[in-house]
């Protein structure tokens, strides 16, 4: 097993036919890569109060959250998980949430996307090698239509119930 830090958690909601991103304040988080042969992943994130409507509301109808995370610092690019919720624990001062997740897109098919995007706008050469490192350099977050096509593809899949 191995224990990263929680930076960031943010869920991807497809709403009329795009990607809403609902970001989950966190108080305190950690991510755990199980290191089994089902590539399973924990998170536990600690919030305020006022989301333990949402994620219970998630748990009683057994679905499926698709999230960002961002692990150990800001300026790393987010991993992006199909989760359910596990529990939650009512803490003095917040909510506990543990989301048993499986990771759906890694930093390599982002930049595919990219460099398939500069393709489709007739960059070559030089032109293109330099606006390539521009954008890798300041990818922050996935890029719409890579969360659209892989929200759609896991409700298209049937072993989720995305919400």
């Amino acid at each position: 097993m191995k224990t990263f830090k929680l930076y960031s958690l943010c869920v991807l909601e497809g709403k009329e036919g795009s990607i809403k991103q609902r970001a989950i304040p966190l108080k305190d988080g950690l991510i755990i890569n199980m290191e089994n042969e089902d590539r399973t992943w924990h998170i536990d994130a600690v919030t305020d109060s006022t989301h333990k409507p949402y994620f219970e509301k998630v748990k009683e109808e057994e679905g499926h959250l698709l999230v960002d995370a961002i692990i150990t610092s800001k300026n790393n690019h987010p991993a992006t998980m199909v989760t359910k919720v596990i529990t939650i624990t009512e803490l003095s001062d917040g909510i506990s949430v543990l989301l048993e997740a499986k990771l759906v897109l890694q930093k390599d098919e982002v930049i595919e996307d990219v460099i398939e995007d500069l393709v489709a706008e007739g960059l070559s050469g030089e032109e293109l090698v330099s606006e390539f490192k521009e954008r890798k350099n300041n990818l922050a977050a996935h890029s719409e239509k890579t969360l659209e096509e892989v929200y759609a593809s896991l409700q298209q899949s049937g072993q989720y119930q995305l919400r």
